[in-house]
């Protein structure tokens, strides 16, 4: 992934993670469905104008694309993957941090990993060989 200019912020990534598990879903990211994923679990609420306004500086950064609807609704079109950006994230903490992505990658998922994650990390390992 090639960085942005600007980073998001966290409250830009908890949206952008609206945007992302939404549109996976195969639904449609608009205002109104970006608050209430986000809004699930969370004391403090998130008001529509907020996530607008989040949304805007995410299309500004260049990690989104707005479009309007013929009722003038607004969607949200991930320009990136959600893949592209964690890789691109934990490469950028592994060289800030002058780590191997190796080591940092085992520092980072520390020693409570349940026995399907050891699994699943062992077939992933695998298939790189």
């Amino acid at each position: 992934m090639k960085r942005k200019d600007k980073d998001m912020t966290p409250s830009e990534q908890e949206i952008m993670r609206a945007v992302w598990e939404i549109t996976e879903e195969g639904g449609t990211a608009t205002t109104k469905t970006v608050r209430k994923r986000v809004n699930e679990g969370r004391e403090e609420k998130l008001y529509g104008q907020i996530i607008y306004g989040h949304i805007g500086h995410l299309a500004e950064k260049g990690y989104v694309r707005i479009e309007r609807t013929e009722n003038d609704d607004r969607i949200y079109i991930p320009l990136i993957d959600k893949d592209s950006y964690v890789k691109g994230q934990a490469k950028h903490w592994a060289d800030f941090w002058r780590q191997s992505r190796t080591s940092y990658a085992i520092m980072a998922l520390g020693s409570g990993l349940k026995k399907e994650e050891k699994e699943e990390l062992r077939r992933y390992l695998d298939e790189l060989d």
